[in-house]
């Protein structure tokens, strides 16, 4: 009875031991999965947005093309820039270049990525056209 009971105990103290060597490596496996799918999926940052918008805030009154008001795209154009669309040959030819001064303010993009501007909001697009994410902005300040 003694020694079952010492058993018993032994066993509960291994297995305490044991549950944060195992659970820690779940969690790391979950974190790496984590990472592994924002490395395909790359998305902006809370602070990325702020950036932006501080950028937009500050150039209002002299935005470049693909940001003005009169570049905006009409609706049944703006609701097919979403997040997983690949862009279609209409809106690839809305494409313009992100501004340097605004690219300062975003990190580098990942391998396979790019920052474009498309009817007055920042996308995040792979080499492919498909819309990784997308920073919408008001235009009628």
């Amino acid at each position: 009875m003694k020694t079952r009971n010492l058993f018993s105990t032994g066993a509960v103290v291994l297995l305490t031991l044991a549950l944060p060597v195992f659970g820690g490596s779940a969690f790391a496996q979950d974190h790496d999965r984590d990472r592994e799918r924002d490395r395909e999926h790359p998305r902006f940052e809370d602070h990325d947005r702020e950036a932006a918008r501080g950028w937009f805030n500050e150039h209002h009154d002299r935005l470049p093309q693909g940001l003005r008001d009169r570049d905006r795209l009409p609706p049944e154009v703006e609701s097919r820039l979403q997040v997983g669309v690949v862009l279609d040959h209409d809106m690839r030819h809305r494409i313009h270049p992100v501004p340097a001064d605004l690219l300062d303010r975003l990190p580098p993009c990942p391998r396979h990525y790019r920052y474009v501007v498309i009817g007055g909001h920042i996308c995040l697009i792979d080499d492919s056209f498909q819309v990784s994410d997308v920073i919408h902005f008001e235009l009628n300040l």
